[in-house]
């Protein structure tokens, strides 16, 4: 067989690898197995589906993890200091980590209107200011290929606007991101954001 159809053979060995591996709730293996795919045949339809599936759904788990990791490190910090928290580099490689997931199906279809609009979400909440002109941009990547898909306009609208409950920042506005209120002479757990400190409006966090 020439070589190039022992390696399209070998991708649909890994796609069935794949697909048994997301049916048995084994994900990383699926992961694993779909890249091996993918690289060995990247034209094939099923293999080039499947790939962004799963790196889809990678990235948005892994966004998860990242603002996860963000909360409790805020947690953990002194109430008065949550409102100046910067993220750590485990917050931030997290971050990266989805990106690349997301770049990934990007490069192979730079058409994937769901990439381009779950990175520039993920690009939002990892740095709101300092991402902001790129955000924009790939809503505007988005828009051009479904101009009137109203999860993307909709989304578009919450990113370009400030939080009408915080201003922005993410932190809550009731305590000022301390996570406590006062009240008749004594400090309470907040209750818009139940002590996180976090506003529970804009998702930034």
């Amino acid at each position: 067989m020439h070589p190039s159809g022992v390696a399209h053979e070998k991708a649909k060995t890994l796609l069935i690898d794949a697909q048994r591996s997301l049916e048995e709730g084994r994900f990383d293996d699926a992961r694993r197995s779909i890249e091996d795919a993918f690289a060995l045949h990247p034209e094939d339809e099923k293999v080039v589906e499947l790939y962004q599936q799963i790196l889809l759904a990678d990235g948005v788990r892994l966004t998860r993890v990242a603002r996860d990791l963000r909360r409790d490190e805020i947690r953990a910090l002194e109430k008065r200091e949550r409102g100046s928290h910067r993220d750590s580099d485990d917050v931030r490689e997290a971050f990266l980590k989805a990106l690349e997931s997301f770049d990934k199906v990007l490069m192979a279809n730079p058409r994937n209107s769901k990439a381009l609009m779950l990175k520039s979400g993920t690009l939002d909440r990892m740095d709101r200011p300092g991402n902001r002109e790129e955000v924009l941009a790939l809503f505007d990547q988005a828009l051009a290929i479904h101009p009137d898909n109203e999860e993307l306009l909709y989304a578009r609208g919450r990113i370009l606007g400030p939080c009408s409950h915080c201003g922005g920042p993410g932190f809550c506005a009731d305590c000022q991101g301390s996570g406590e209120v006062s009240g008749l002479f004594v400090r309470r757990r907040c209750p818009s954001c139940k002590g996180s400190g976090v506003c529970v409006h804009c998702g930034l966090f």
